[in-house]
């Protein structure tokens, strides 16, 4: 794969606007949600997720490169990786209780849950191998769809579909980009896949 477009590929991708494409996804392109979840839900749901799943994640980066902490915001080494995550994690977890407490329907404060363990997972694996941050972002939303579709009988076939090929996608960009290897990309998806597809069986 062209190393531009491995790139362009990496940042549209990138695992701090998964969560934001997924809900976007569910509340504009499924019937199902579009018509059980009220314009009030919406706006709380949307407030919450870019607040902590994308502004404060890249604030928080943004602050760690300047203070030099980690070097940039692709974190090439694995112990850079460990102070984001973390916060990443606690973040999701303050979403997390924030769904909850506002009584929001419980399928999304389980996607927010599994994403939190996924991170979980990341952290104690980066503390010995570099996992793929970006597998497990997009492995999560192929393991919400599938959970979604088996527990929750919503036709998400084609979704599913495309979200596997925009895997692969991504899953070449980062083997292109010399940023993983092969098991590095399949740990990841794997993690990220199974987090979202068994929480959201409970």
């Amino acid at each position: 794969m062209n190393n531009n477009l491995a790139r362009i590929l990496s940042i549209v991708l990138h695992p701090v606007l998964m969560p934001s494409y997924a809900l976007y996804f569910l509340l504009n392109h499924s019937s199902y949600f579009e018509t059980t979840t009220s314009e009030h839900e919406k706006s709380a749901l949307y407030s919450i997720i870019l607040l902590n799943t994308l502004v404060l994640p890249i604030l928080i980066s943004y602050i760690l490169v300047r203070r030099g902490w980690i070097h940039s915001f692709e974190m090439a080494k694995k112990e850079e990786r460990i102070i984001p995550y973390i916060s990443n994690a606690i973040l999701l977890v303050v979403a997390y209780y924030m769904m909850r407490n506002l009584m929001l329907p419980k399928i999304f404060y389980l996607m927010i849950l599994g994403a939190a363990a996924a991170v979980v997972f990341a952290v104690i694996i980066n503390l010995k191998w570099k996992i793929s941050i970006h597998m497990i972002g997009i492995g999560g939303i192929v393991g919400t769809f599938f959970g979604l579709s088996n527990f929750m009988v919503v036709d998400l076939r084609f979704p599913i579909l495309i979200t596997i090929l925009i895997a692969g996608l991504l899953g070449s960009a980062r083997l292109s980009l010399g940023a993983h290897t092969s098991m590095q990309i399949y740990a990841g998806f794997l993690i990220g896949f199974f987090c979202e597809y068994l929480i959201l069986s409970i």
